[in-house]
Order: C-alpha cells, then sequence, then structure tokens
C-alpha cells in the first residue's frame, strides 16, 4: 500500500470531504474547513484516491513545525470506507514524515507505538426513554428531581454570541484568547452549516444557567461546549439540560458523544446517564536533540 504526503496546498479537499462523509467513522473534526479552523496550515497522509486519508495537524514554535493535537478536537487518526483503519493505523504513523520530530496526537485507533489508553464516554441513543432512562444512576435521577422542582426553562437556538459569551463568562478550564476566538469560529460555522445546536435552561427572569452546544453530523451528537454558573449549578440545571437533549433523540439512530471521560469526575456525571467508555489512543513521539526535546 503507498502512503502519499501532501502539503496543505495539495490537498484536495472536496475529494476529502467526501471521504469522510463516505467513511464509516468520519468524524466532523476531521472535515476540512474544521480543521482549517484549528490547525489552519494542516497536511495529510493519503492512499488511493482519498480511500484512506489521515490528517496531519501542524504547528510552529520556535522555528520548530510539530504535529500537535488541535483544540475542540478529541481525535484524529486514519480514516475510510473499511473496518481496517485499525490495522492500518501504524503503518500511517510511520510513514509521517522524518522532519516532524516531535509528535503529539490522539488517535482513533491504537497505533501499536508509545500509545496510551484515553476514554471518552457514548450514549447509544436507539433505545426508547424509558429504557435509557432506568439505566441513569441514582445521584443522576435525584439531581433532575430537583432542578424540575426549579421553575427552569429550556430554550432551543440561542445565537452563537450569547452561548459563547456564557461560556467565557463561566469557564470550566482556562482558555486563552486565541482559544475562545477558534470556539466561536466553530460554534459559527457549524450553525451556518445547519449542524449545530444550541441549548440553554433559564430561569423565569430568562437569566441562563446552563448551556449546551452539540454538533449533530453522521448520527453523532458530539457535546462540544458546556458550562453552569453557580444559580446553574445550584439548581442541577446541567442535569435537566442533557435529560432533555436525551428525550429528544431517543429511538433515533444517533450516538451521544460526551467527548470526554478521563477526569474522574466528568467520568461519573458522563456516566451516570448510563453513557459507557470508549477507548481512543495518544500517540507521542519525541525525536528532538537536548534542550529542544525539553521544549515541546
Amino acid at each position: 500500500m503507498e502512503i502519499k504526503y501532501l502539503k496543505h496546498n495539495q490537498i484536495d479537499k472536496q475529494k476529502w470531504d467526501s471521504a469522510i462523509e463516505n467513511a464509516r467513522n468520519g468524524l466532523v473534526y476531521v472535515l476540512s474547513w474544521y480543521l482549517d479552523i484549528v490547525s489552519p496550515g494542516w497536511e495529510a497522509l493519503i492512499s488511493g484516491d482519498y480511500e484512506i486519508i489521515m490528517p496531519l495537524p501542524v504547528k510552529k514554535k520556535y522555528g520548530l513545525k510539530y504535529l500537535i493535537q488541535p483544540p475542540f478536537c478529541q481525535q484524529l487518526g486514519v480514516y475510510c470506507k473499511q473496518n481496517n483503519e485499525g490495522f492500518l493505523t501504524e503503518d500511517f504513523i510511520k510513514s509521517i514524515p522524518a522532519k516532524y520530530k516531535y509528535v503529539s496526537l490522539n488517535l482513533n485507533f491504537n497505533s501499536g507505538l508509545n500509545s496510551s489508553e484515553r476514554t471518552n464516554f457514548e450514549l447509544n441513543l436507539s433505545a426508547n426513554y424509558d429504557y435509557i432512562k432506568s439505566n441513569y444512576s441514582t445521584n443522576t435521577k435525584r439531581n433532575i428531581n430537583k432542578a424540575k422542582k426549579q421553575e427552569l426553562k429550556i430554550i432551543e437556538n440561542i445565537s452563537p454570541l450569547e452561548l459563547w459569551s456564557f461560556k467565557k463568562d463561566n469557564p470550566v478550564n482556562d482558555l486563552s484568547k486565541w482559544h475562545y476566538q477558534k470556539l466561536l469560529n466553530i460554534i459559527e460555522t457549524t450553525v451556518k452549516k445547519r449542524i449545530g445546536e444550541s441549548y440553554a435552561v433559564t430561569n423565569l427572569q430568562n437569566d441562563f444557567l446552563s448551556v449546551v452546544f452539540l454538533i449533530n453530523y453522521k448520527n453523532r451528537l458530539t457535546f462540544l461546549v458546556s458550562s453552569s454558573n453557580e444559580p446553574g449549578k445550584e439548581k442541577s440545571a446541567m442535569f435537566l439540560l442533557i435529560d432533555w437533549i436525551i428525550q429528544k433523540y431517543t429511538e433515533k439512530k444517533e450516538t451521544f458523544d460526551f467527548e470526554g471521560g478521563s477526569i474522574n469526575g466528568l467520568a461519573r456525571f458522563f456516566s451516570g446517564f448510563g453513557a459507557v467508555p470508549v477507548k481512543y489512543y495518544h500517540y507521542r513521539q519525541n525525536r528532538l536533540i537536548w534542550p529542544l526535546n525539553k521544549l515541546l
């Protein structure tokens, strides 16, 4: 199998996106426009006429070019129509150009080379709501019932700027100005493409308490943004909102991708809704000479 390396200007983005659309394991993160936002100048490895593809997110620092996982992009890896990408991952990793002496990527399959496990949580929404709810934890049910007594409202299609501003005012993790700009770009772009969905919980005065932003692509709901302020946390508003979204999508061939779970607290929260752990893998290679190998 021949694997070709393409610089950014050599990539046929129409063929690339078609490959992701037709891939059995296609994810929104790997679409060309998404990569353009989170990793400008990204490159690629391909086999055949885009039958098998792997993005290479390039970044430059201290005059060095290297590959590193972009923000708001849980996993990359190898994508194709067949169910054999796991077997191909090692070949693609070995085909990364030698000029990239530092590589740190989250992959959808184990490369077999310097890989470590990470955990995502996913919930299959094909069953009916009563069945899914029966798998909620006692704590989750208690928090949902608590929220239902708080005279809260759920609203859909809040503006990208409103959601982004609330997230910025109520951060879960510290993000840079650059990261927030990327996030706003993703939210606005996915809404324009009609695959972005925004939700909020408010009180009777229409004050936001919790917000969620999902990307709905290829029957996968990706839980990209969530945030609650202190009143929202006190009223368990996020529990109410996630339960409402689950109820909206039950009995559809959808997967709720919680996009996280390596942190114990998040794992408990996601598993409380019946979500199950799904492994993905982190590959790291540092062939930089000292002292450069200490910089990245």
